[in-house]
């Protein structure tokens, strides 16, 4: 019997790559989130900061003062802009998991076939050997009662 071969082997790589192209993409994503929240906790940093360091001086002039404002008003806005974008990328994930869920799926669904395919490949392979194994048996019990 000749070995065991997988007519959609290609096909089965093929869906590999499209997987793992997917998980980049996720892996992209997580990236961006990440980096949008890092974005967001360097600025409340810098905020914070900020009004430490005009609490500290002493004194304080009303220049100063409305600089803070505007910085305070400009990570608010930020804030704001960012919570957009996490929520975006929120959805962008979520529909990529879904991508992603999917491709893996097939993945899987030619893989069990792959597995049933070779799992009847070596059940008819034992049946091949077996028959073999019974007809040179016989064979050999003919010669050696024939004679």
């Amino acid at each position: 019997m000749k070995k065991f071969t997988f007519s959609l082997d290609r096909v089965l790589d093929l869906r590999h790559s499209e997987a793992r192209i997917e998980e980049v993409k996720l892996e992209r994503l997580y990236a961006e989130r990440a980096a949008i929240d890092t974005r967001e906790r360097v600025l409340r940093e810098e905020r914070r900061q900020a009004g430490t360091a005009l609490h500290l001086r002493p004194e304080v002039t009303g220049e100063q003062l409305s600089a803070l404002d505007a910085f305070q008003q400009y990570v608010e806005a930020e804030g704001r802009r960012s919570a957009q974008a996490r929520a975006a990328c929120g959805r962008r994930i979520q529909a990529q998991l879904q991508i992603l869920t999917v491709k893996r799926r097939d993945v899987k669904l030619l893989e069990k076939f792959k597995d049933q395919r070779q799992k009847a490949w070596a059940q008819a392979l034992e049946r091949e050997i077996s028959q073999e194994a019974e007809e040179s048996h016989l064979a050999k019990w003919n010669r050696e009662n024939i004679q």
